[in-house]
């Protein structure tokens, strides 16, 4: 064995060259994970700050959701209000119209009535149907003997039957009339 300790130079003097490069080699690893180590930190406190960040920004945006759906809400009810009261007082003022419009219907109706019972008034008290019967009774006392004439009188008692039947619609419908307002009123 002790041969083999002379023929074998002692590791001794590569030992210290080889002890600091280990060290050295040691020591920048060292540095290196440290560094790598605090830059990991740093990034995971970076994760941390971004992570709350994002959820400070996301309860703003949802805070903020909410109170534009509640705003719209709000001022939708509010524009309805205003909608159906401006349909109320439409409503209101297109009753007084129609029964404005009505009176004034119904006073000149009256006015007809009266001017049409004048109109129907003849001589001594007599109405127009009774001159238009005495006419037609007059008509019907001729015996004409041409037949142009026959035809002329025929002409002239139909006219006034039509007339006497016209003037009866229209003062019959307006004492209808006059009568169903009187009614209403």
């Amino acid at each position: 064995m002790e041969e083999n300790k002379a023929t074998n130079p002692r590791p001794e003097k590569k030992g210290p060259n080889i002890n600091e490069f280990s060290n050295e080699k040691n020591n920048s690893l060292t540095k290196t994970i440290d560094s790598l180590s605090a830059e990991l930190e740093e990034v995971k406190k970076n994760l941390q700050k971004r992570k709350s960040e994002n959820t400070t920004l996301k309860i703003l945006f949802y805070t903020g959701l909410l109170v534009l759906l509640v705003g719209f809400l709000y001022s939708n009810s509010v524009l309805q209000r205003a909608h159906m009261r401006s349909l109320e007082k439409n409503i209101i003022s297109l009753e007084q119209r129609l029964s404005h419009d009505i009176n004034q219907v119904k006073m000149s109706l009256e006015l007809d009535i009266q001017g049409a019972k004048k109109e129907v008034k003849l001589i001594d008290g007599a109405d127009i149907f009774t001159v238009l019967e005495r006419m037609d009774y007059a008509i019907s006392q001729l015996r004409p003997k041409e037949e142009q004439t026959t035809v002329l009188v025929n002409q002239v008692r139909l006219n006034a039957d039509e007339f006497s039947r016209l003037l009866k619609n229209r003062t019959g419908s307006l004492k209808s009339k006059a009568k169903h307002s009187k009614k209403e009123g």
